[in-house]
């Protein structure tokens, strides 16, 4: 195994390892499905028929949530995720909703247009790329995703806001992502090099993540190297936000 495949498995086993199964058997009860749709509010089943989008990758599916969302408002969905236990659990929700929605278990290096297709549209939601620490990496992880697209077709990701989060700026107002309330979400060590999430439910237990707190100028710019244009941005769901008062920045590109 030469040092670049040694890395790339190093990063995707630290992900899944931090995705244990007890911390995913309370995911959904961090996020509260039916709080979180409201809070949306159709927010990307608009973006998407806005530009006419049928088809869409689910490439960080987690526990299902959007992928479920997108299948009830009749979009064709594919889910996929680097987790085994969040792809397990996700599967558990298409079979309590009644979906049948096709599911891979994937990691972002191994996504491969040639298997899977192409798709009006590659969603990857959750602040997930924010677990790839390297910028080369990440810009090869958007390769996939380009590869997985039609021309013209649409990148939707969305990232934790970390511009005002390493300002000292943190805020999880619980209105749209994490919505549940026995669980809290708090910072461990922040710095430019690192980004820890503490999260705490109501019986003591505790989980964290670690990822690397990527600012928006930086995704866009990797994004716009990676073959996409015409990038826009949304704060909370937001075109117009102040950057200092959002949880999440949405990216929005097209494949060229």
């Amino acid at each position: 195994m030469n040092q670049m495949s040694g890395r790339k498995h190093n990063e995707v086993a630290s992900y899944a390892t931090q995705y244990s199964a007890d911390f995913v058997e309370r995911w959904d009860e961090l996020i509260d499905w039916e709080k979180r749709k409201i809070g949306e509010d159709g927010f990307f089943e608009h973006l998407l028929r806005r530009h006419g989008v049928q088809s869409v990758i689910d490439v960080s599916t987690g526990s299902g949530f959007h992928a479920v969302q997108l299948k009830q408002a009749g979009f064709d969905v594919v889910a996929t995720d680097g987790s085994s236990t969040m792809l397990t659990k996700a599967r558990a929700n298409f079979r309590k909703h009644g979906l049948d929605i096709q599911s891979h278990y994937r990691d972002w290096h191994s996504l491969d247009a040639q298997e899977l297709g192409q798709f009006d549209a590659v969603v990857c939601l959750g602040s997930s790329l924010c677990h790839v620490f390297a910028a080369h990496d990440r810009l090869r992880v958007l390769a996939k995703f380009r590869a997985l697209l039609k021309p013209g077709g649409l990148l939707i990701v969305d990232q934790r806001n970390f511009f005002a989060i390493r300002a000292g700026k943190f805020k999880a107002s619980g209105h749209y992502y994490y919505c549940g309330t026995n669980a809290s979400v708090s910072l461990g060590q922040v710095d430019e090099h690192l980004c820890e999430f503490i999260y705490s439910f109501d019986n003591q237990e505790q989980y964290r993540l670690q990822v690397y707190p990527l600012l928006p100028g930086e995704l866009k710019g990797e994004v716009l190297k990676s073959g996409f244009t015409d990038h826009e941005s949304y704060g909370d769901f937001e075109r117009d936000y102040d950057m200092m008062d959002c949880d999440f920045v949405i990216h929005t590109a097209r494949a060229e």
